[in-house]
This record gives C-alpha cells, sequence and structure tokens, in this order.
C-alpha cells in the first residue's frame, strides 16, 4: 500500500542527522527504558542531567530495585511527575524479582510491568529489542498527520496513521524508524513552525501542499485550567521547621512538603487556616505573619500559594507522616518545585 521511498527517505535523514543523546550510544534496555520513563511530558535538554544523575547512582536495573524509594525521589527530584519514579521502582522489583534482572522483551510480559504504556512499549522494545512495535506519541502524531492530510482527530485517522507507521516499521530498523520521526517532529516539523523545504517527507507529504501545513492536524479545544488558592504554612518549634510527608498515591506521591491547605478564597483568613491545619495535620497553630507568595502550575491546575510563619501551640499528632528538621537539613529530603520556590520566602535567620 506504501512505496518504501518514505522509509528511505526517513532512514536516510535520520543517518545522517540524528540527534547525539546518551540513550542513543547504548542498547543496554535499561538505560533505554530509563530515558522513555524521563522523557514523557518532558523536554529532553531536561533529561539529559537528570539521566546522567540518574545512571551515576543507580547503574543497574538491581540498584534501582534494592534502593528506598526516598532515595530515588530525591534523584528524581524536580523532574516532575513522580509517579512515573514510583512506577519505574515497583517494575524493577518485578524485573528483580520474577525475571532475574531481565528486562523481559515480549510484549505481554513487559506492558505488564507498572508505568509501561502502549509508546514506552513501542519505544523501549523497537529500539533495544529491534522488535517491530509502533512508538507513537504527540511528535509522531503531528508528523504522520500531516504526511497523510489528516485534520480531523479521530479514531479512523489514528488507525491510518499506526498503518502507515506500521508498514515501515516492518521494513526493518524499527527502533531507528521511531526515533526518526521523532527528531523529525521535535526540529523540523513543529506545532507552530513547519520547515517543510528541510523535510526528508516533503515530496510525499500532503499537507506541505496545502496553504497551511500547521492547520494539520486540527489544534485541540483548549480547556479552561482553574485555579487554586492554597496557604503553605511554615510551622517553627525550637529552631526546628515542620515538614510533612504525602501520600504514595496521587499527585506528588512520596514528596515531603510544608503542611498546606485550600482556602475558599484569596483573603488568607487565619481561622480559617487554623481550622484546616487541625483537622489535617492534628497542629494547633498560631497564625503569625505572611511571608509572601508564590505561583506555581501543574498540568490541570494553577495554584496560588500563601506562605504563612506560624508556631505551633500544642499538637494531637505527634508523628502525623511528618517530622520535625533544622532549616540546614532541608536538602536531605525530596520536595516538589512549588515547595522549593516557597523555601526562597524563608529568611533562615527567623527560624
Amino acid at each position: 500500500m506504501y512505496s518504501t521511498k518514505i522509509y528511505f527517505d526517513i532512514i536516510n535523514w535520520y543517518d545522517a542527522n540524528k540527534r547525539n543523546l546518551p540513550w542513543r550510544e547504548t542498547k543496554d534496555p535499561y538505560k533505554i527504558w530509563l530515558s522513555e520513563v524521563m522523557l514523557q511530558q518532558t523536554q529532553v535538554s531536561t533529561v539529559i542531567p537528570y539521566y546522567h544523575k540518574w545512571i551515576k547512582q543507580y547503574p543497574t536495573i538491581e540498584s534501582v530495585a534494592d534502593a528506598h524509594i526516598d532515595s530515588l525521589l530525591k534523584t528524581w527530584e524536580g523532574l516532575g511527575y513522580y509517579s512515573r519514579c514510583r512506577n519505574f521502582h515497583e517494575a524493577a522489583k518485578i524485573v528483580n524479582d520474577d525475571y532475574g534482572g531481565m528486562i523481559p522483551s515480549d510484549k505481554k510480559s513487559f506492558q505488564s510491568l507498572p508505568g509501561v504504556g502502549d509508546y514506552i512499549l513501542g519505544a523501549v522494545l523497537s529500539i533495544a529489542f529491534d522488535r517491530p512495535y509502533c512508538a507513537i506519541d504527540g511528535n509522531h502524531r503531528r508528523v504522520l498527520y500531516r504526511l497523510l492530510g489528516l485534520k480531523k482527530r479521530s479514531k479512523k485517522n489514528e488507525s491510518r496513521i499506526a498503518n502507515l507507521l506500521k508498514a515501515q516499521i516492518e521494513i526493518g530498523r524499527p527502533g531507528d524508524i521511531n526515533q526518526a520521526i521523532m527528531d523529525i517532529g521535535s526540529a523540523i516539523c513543529k506545532p507552530k513552525t513547519a520547515s517543510c523545504n528541510r523535510c526528508p517527507l516533503n515530496n510525499s507529504c500532503r499537507a506541505s501542499k496545502m496553504v497551511n501545513p500547521l492547520s494539520y492536524p486540527a489544534p485541540k479545544l483548549k480547556k479552561v485550567i482553574p485555579t487554586k488558592e492554597m496557604a503553605a504554612i511554615l510551622i517553627t518549634k525550637n529552631d526546628k521547621i515542620y515538614i510533612s510527608k504525602r501520600s504514595n498515591n496521587g499527585l506528588l506521591g512520596g514528596l515531603w512538603e510544608l503542611p498546606n491547605v485550600q482556602l475558599n478564597s484569596n483573603s488568607g483568613d487565619h481561622i480559617e487556616i487554623k481550622k484546616k491545619v487541625h483537622k489535617t495535620y492534628g497542629q494547633h497553630i498560631s497564625v503569625r505573619k505572611n511571608l509572601g507568595k508564590v505561583t506555581h502550575a501543574f498540568t490541570h491546575f494553577k495554584m496560588n500559594i500563601t506562605l504563612f510563619g506560624c508556631v505551633m501551640i500544642h499538637s494531637e499528632q505527634d508523628n502525623h507522616n511528618g517530622k520535625w528538621i533544622s532549616y540546614s537539613a532541608l536538602t536531605d529530603y525530596a520536595f516538589s518545585k512549588a515547595n522549593h520556590k516557597l523555601f526562597k520566602l524563608i529568611d533562615k535567620e527567623n527560624v
């Protein structure tokens, strides 16, 4: 159905122009898998230093399996989407216990591991094991939709681009095909710019012949992102700061944080703050001072976070997933980016 011209245009371009990335210098499935996990929803330039740091600390899948999740989260700190780290840890333990430390190369076994979805499956099995599986993310989808001149995002069109990619992969070098299309989408066929004159697929691309190739595929409707008003609480006692550990499940699971509560408004009502801190953390506090405000955005919502300096009056639950630490010990624990923004508001001389 598809000529081999597309295949050779992609492969020849990739051989001459592929990006020099550290995980492309190895066929170690552990390192390839790690890179693909880190690259989910994260830019390559951000991932590279984290990848090097992680590999230095955890050079094998066994070392990940044997590590404590707190240590792994500390290494991951700042990369975001922390469920990726937790899932990778759980998967590493399964590989270590059930597969003798050998990452499975068959679809059924690998897909059963925590955090392994269709994209990770296709990317790792094609790159590390040369298996003919498609890996389709946003970059692939954009390039293939434009190549076929498809505008509407639909199951039918998703099937069409998958069939096109599968046809190329079955010719050979499946990992290189998947990575080549990723590179084309990253460097040439971008969401807001398309350098069609530099694209190896220009002659075959239907969208490039249209008035506005950037209109392919049709843009997704932007959702309104809600904003939450939050109060973060700096509770001090005897030169110590109280920090709390989040549940391992859900957003930012397993990370440490300053106690925080969602407010009904941005008024910073002290009575509301005291009641909610008591209900959530079992701490009776006195709110003393507004230390400033930071903003932070997640994928689906934004937060305005006001930091309040407080002192503890007494505690009903002395250990509510929390502990008292010195200011200097903050660097020993894994915190979210939002908390690191809050730390900049703290005058350590007043702790």
